[in-house]
Formats: C-alpha cells, structure tokens, sequence
C-alpha cells in the first residue's frame, strides 16, 4: 500500500517536484536526466543563485543609501560658496529634512542655496562696532 501512495504522488506531483524528489533520494530521474533548470541543485550544494541575489540586494541598498544621502546634501554643497551664514540656515534646514523626513524643509533649504542673500550681517557689525566706540568714547570723556 505504502508503495501505491508513492506511486500516485509521483505520478500526480509536477515535473519540478518529481526533479527534487529524485535528487533528494540520491539520484536524477531517467526522464528528467539534463533537462532540470539551473537554478534547482543539488542536496548539499551551495545554491548559487541565492547567493548571488543576497550580494545583489546588498550592493542595491548601499548604492540606495549613497543615492539618497548625496542628494541630500546637495544644498549644503550649493550654499558653500555664499558664506557661512547662508550655509548654516540651508545646514540646519537640511539636518531638520533628514531627521523629521519632512520634505518642506529640504525644498525650503534648496530654494535657499539656490538664492544668494544679501549681506545684512556686515553692515549690522559695522553699525554694532561704531556704537562701541562712540559709547567708548563718551565714557573716557565723562
């Protein structure tokens, strides 16, 4: 009976079962001798095309990674060139994008490397430094 069971399953299983089936007692099948896919192997064999995969999958996410973070840096590079100021508002918008993964905030910090400011800051020490001297000044007369 035990026999007859076997029989059946064999009879009704797929061609690529019967193909494990008979490696997996120890030899190929007459019938399905050369005609087994590649990617089917051997009991005990290294199943190359997994691995193969496995090294695909991990260069796709690291070259992902890569992608992603020089494209996110793309406003700091754009706002080096403008002073120090500038690159630290586009910075901070930036850091904020990465850590929220909101994307206002790279947009904001983009649209911003793309603009060259005017310089408030120089004027505003100058006006700063004269006072200093002018209250300087008055206290040494006093």
């Amino acid at each position: 009976m035990l026999h007859f069971v076997r029989v059946l399953r064999w009879h009704h299983a797929t061609p690529e079962r019967r193909a494990v089936q008979a490696m997996a007692s120890g030899g190929e099948h007459e019938q399905f001798a050369g005609h087994l896919p590649i990617f089917i192997t051997a009991p005990g064999s290294t199943d190359v095309l997994m691995v193969v995969t496995i090294f695909i999958a991990i260069g796709a996410v690291l070259l992902a990674g890569v992608f992603y973070f020089s494209l996110h840096a793309l406003p700091e590079k754009m706002a080096h060139k403008y002073g120090r100021s500038h690159m630290q508002i586009v910075a901070i918008l930036a850091v904020l994008a990465l850590f929220t993964h909101n994307n206002y905030f790279w947009i904001a910090a983009l649209l911003l490397a793309a603009i060259n400011l005017p310089d408030y800051e120089t004027p505003l020490n100058t006006i700063a430094q004269t006072l200093r001297k002018t209250i300087k000044g008055k206290k040494q007369n006093d």
